[in-house]
């Protein structure tokens, strides 16, 4: 299900993983990071380390004008997670995210 989220806004965006094999049940411990790309692969974020609770990971995604880059342009986005469980280091997306304009009014 896509993320849509209001252009120049700085948002927590939950994401919930499952582990499907029932092995992990916290991820806090496993250094989770986040990439988001535009649709040209401009790295808005590139292995931005971030906080999980039990198996909810939490980007902070900023898209105000006080991002490094600058304020992010209304458009669609791609989201990663990863994380480093020992020998393996799973990278899961892309999660799409949606940035709308607030000055456009849906009807």
């Amino acid at each position: 299900m896509p993320i849509q989220l209001v252009a120049g806004t700085v948002e927590i965006v939950p994401v919930d993983v499952v582990d499907r094999s029932a092995t992990e049940t916290d991820l806090s411990g496993f250094t989770p990071i986040y990439t988001v790309l535009d649709d040209l692969g401009f790295a808005w974020y590139e292995d931005e380390a971030t906080n999980a609770t039990l198996m909810r990971v939490l980007p902070l995604i900023d898209t105000s004008i006080y991002h490094p880059s600058g304020a992010w342009p209304p458009g669609h986005y791609r989201l990663f997670i990863a994380f480093s469980t020992g020998s393996e280091q799973p990278k899961l997306g892309p999660i799409d995210i949606y940035l709308i304009d607030s000055t456009v009014a849906f009807t």
